[in-house]
């Protein structure tokens, strides 16, 4: 079993893994303009919206985590 995560490590790996999110919604995004299926590549656009939005959030915790550790961006 692995050890638990202090709060920068998974502050750190929720932004990577949104950012990771982010880059494969955008170009499952591409492939369904291009197919040319506008409904699902509206719910899609949707999707992105709530994602990137967590993944502000996710820097924002993420900032707040470094900052409390007198850590620079």
């Amino acid at each position: 079993m692995s050890p638990p995560e202090d709060h920068l490590t998974q502050a750190e790996r929720h932004v990577r893994e949104g950012e990771g999110r982010v880059a494969h919604l955008v170009a499952i995004l591409a492939e369904l303009e291009a197919d040319n299926h506008p409904l699902a590549a509206d719910q899609a656009r949707q999707v992105l919206a709530t994602i990137r939005r967590s993944l502000e959030l996710a820097r924002d915790h993420l900032r707040i985590e470094r900052e409390a550790r007198g850590i620079g961006p």
